[in-house]
């Protein structure tokens, strides 16, 4: 096989492993927003279960497609390693870290938990819940960045510091943002019907919180 084709071969596999790892990420996360707020059904959970190694097959072709590209354009030196490839190195080691904890612990808690979802977390479990989306949200969006993207391969070191901890700020701001709402009681709206003396029915709407029995 031909160098040049070897390289494409390489590349092809990468962007490949990359975009499955982030399809079913976000999969998830789709399914997680949407539906989450009623518990943590039969069918969601068994969709979590099937996507998690469908992500660390993929991470794992990432890391080694990724190894043998750098290997290839660095020649093993030191010296030829650039900015964007120590970058995308933090952010497939924070991706590939995020997705241990997750599986290990994040996952096991929320099955827990059940029909609560994610219905009266603690304040400590909201920001852990919080960083571990935020890292997953905004290291698949930087891997996808770094794979693709011309203007960020000549990039100096400068911009990705600035880069990366503020695409992490922003997204586990926004994460905590998103999970407030799903740990918030649910609401509904109750219309009281009354009588006047002449007669004529009046209503008043009433927002209300759902009883935790219910809403289970």
């Amino acid at each position: 096989m031909e160098p040049s084709a070897l390289l494409d071969l390489l590349r092809f596999t990468h962007l490949s492993a990359m975009a499955v790892g982030l399809g079913c990420a976000f999969l998830c996360d789709f399914a997680l927003l949407t539906r989450l707020h009623r518990g943590l059904s039969p069918e969601l959970a068994a969709l979590l279960h099937l996507a998690h190694p469908v992500i660390w097959g993929a991470l794992g072709v990432m890391w080694a497609s990724g190894l043998a590209l750098a290997a290839w354009r660095t020649g093993l030196e030191i010296g030829q390693v650039s900015p964007k490839l120590i970058a995308k190195f933090v952010v497939v080691s924070l991706l590939t870290a995020n997705a241990v904890v997750i599986g290990r612990h994040a996952l096991p808690r929320l099955e827990a938990r059940g029909a609560m979802g994610l219905r009266g977390l603690s304040a400590l479990a909201h920001r852990a819940a919080s960083v571990l989306a935020g890292i997953s949200a905004a290291s698949w969006l930087l891997a996808l960045a770094l794979g693709s993207s011309r203007l960020l391969a000549a990039a100096p070191a400068p911009v990705f510091w600035i880069l990366l901890p503020v695409a992490y700020a922003c997204a586990i701001a926004t994460a905590h943002w998103v999970i407030a709402g799903l740990r918030s009681p649910a609401r509904r709206v109750v219309a009281t019907a009354s009588q006047n003396p002449n007669g004529a029915r009046s209503y008043r709407l009433r927002d209300t919180r759902w009883s935790r029995r219910r809403a289970a």
